[in-house]
C-alpha cells in the first residue's frame, strides 16, 4: 500500500505531500478525526514514506525497496507503532487489558527516539489512541516533542482530541481527517475481503468509518428492531454481555451506533426527539469511554429506544 491509494483523505494528504517533498517537518503531527477513517494507516504509510529509498516525485513511497519491505512486515527498528500491543509487550500482559498509554510506555518510547538511527534515517514513532495518555505519560512527552532530536518525528494519532491536554496539542502540527463516503467505505470494505453484497449494508451503518463498519461485521449485535418492543429487552441485553469489561464495552459500542441509527430512522433525521435521544446516546457514549459500567450504559441506551405508551398509541 501507500499514501496514493488512502482513500477519502483528499484535505488531509494535501497537508501531508509537500511535507514529504520538502522533508521540512515539525517536530510532531496530530491526525485526528472520527474513529476507523485511515488515521493510523496513513500515519504508518506517511512514515514508511519518509524513509523510502525510492520515493516518487510526490514524495510517496515505492512499497518495494527494503525500507518499504521492513516497514510493511513491522520489522523497522526506526519506526514504532506505540498502541496496546506494543505496551501489552513491555508489560507481559494481555492487549485488551491496556486502557491508558502509561508513563512508563512513554518512557520507554523516549529513550528509544533519542537514539540515533544506524543508517541515518528517520526516527519515527506512531502513538495511537493518544487520548489515552495518562496526565503523567503527557507530561513525560512535553520535552520531545517540542525539542526532538534531529530527524525525529512523533506522529499522535487520536478520535478524540478534546481530551488531549492542551500543552500536547500546543505542540502539534494538526492534520484533520474526515468521515468518508458511503462509496468510499465500500471501496475499503471490498479491499479488506468484505463480500460486495454485505459491503453496502455495513457501509449505511458505519457513519463514514471504515472501521466501524468492520467491527460491526465481527460482532454478533442484534438489530434494535428484533428488541425494541419488548419492555424487558435493555435487562436482557446487559445480562447478554460478557462478564470481562474489555469484551463488553465494543458490544455496547456496537449497541449505540444501532441505536442512534434506529432513532434517525424511527423519528426522522431532523426531529427535535431525534436531537435528544442522539444527545443521551453521545453522553452514555462518553461515559463509556470513560469506563462506566458498560451493562448500565446497554440498559440506558435501550431505554432511550423503547417507546412510550402514548408513542405506541400514537403509531396506531
Amino acid at each position: 500500500m501507500s499514501l496514493s491509494k488512502i482513500r477519502g483523505q483528499a484535505r488531509a494528504l494535501r497537508l501531508l505531500k509537500p511535507l514529504l517533498v520538502s522533508r521540512r517537518l515539525p517536530p510532531a503531527l496530530l491526525f485526528f478525526g472520527l474513529e476507523g477513517v485511515g488515521k493510523a494507516t496513513t500515519a504508518l504509510e506517511f512514515a514508511k514514506a519518509l524513509n523510502c529509498l525510492k520515493p516518487s516525485a510526490d514524495g510517496d513511497g515505492c512499497d518495494a525497496c527494503a525500507s518499504c519491505t521492513q516497514a510493511d512486515k513491522g520489522i523497522d527498528p526506526d519506526l514504532k507503532r506505540v498502541n496496546a500491543a506494543y505496551q501489552a509487550g513491555l508489560r507481559e500482559e494481555e492487549a485488551e487489558r491496556q486502557r491508558t498509554i502509561r508513563v512508563d510506555t512513554a518512557r520507554h518510547v523516549i529513550k528509544e527516539m533519542e537514539m540515533t538511527s544506524l543508517t541515518g534515517r528517520w526516527k519515527i514513532a506512531v502513538l495511537e489512541d493518544a487520548e489515552r495518555l495518562e496526565i503523567e505519560a503527557a507530561n513525560a512527552l512535553l520535552k520531545s516533542l517540542e525539542e526532538p532530536p534531529p530527524r525525529t518525528l512523533w506522529i499522535l494519532v487520536s478520535s478524540r482530541r478534546d481530551r488531549l491536554l492542551p500543552t500536547i496539542l500546543s505542540r502539534c502540527h494538526r492534520v484533520p481527517f474526515s468521515a468518508l463516503s458511503d462509496e468510499d467505505v465500500v471501496g475499503v470494505l471490498q479491499t479488506a475481503g468484505v463480500p460486495a453484497a454485505e459491503a453496502p449494508r455495513l457501509a449505511a451503518l458505519a457513519e463514514g468509518s471504515p472501521g466501524r463498519a468492520l467491527a460491526l461485521r465481527s460482532l454478533d449485535v442484534p438489530e434494535p428492531e428484533a428488541w425494541a418492543g419488548d419492555p424487558l429487552a435493555p435487562f436482557r441485553l446487559a445480562d447478554s454481555l460478557p462478564r470481562e469489561l474489555h469484551l463488553a464495552r465494543p458490544l455496547v459500542e456496537a449497541h449505540l451506533r444501532r441505536i442512534a441509527r434506529r432513532l434517525r430512522e424511527r423519528d426522522g433525521p431532523d426531529s427535535r426527539k431525534t436531537r435528544d435521544g442522539l444527545r443521551e446516546i453521545s453522553r452514555l457514549s462518553g461515559f463509556l469511554r470513560s469506563n462506566a459500567d458498560p451493562r448500565l450504559v446497554l440498559e440506558l441506551a435501550a431505554l432511550e429506544l423503547q417507546d412510550s405508551p402514548r408513542q405506541a398509541q400514537d403509531k396506531a
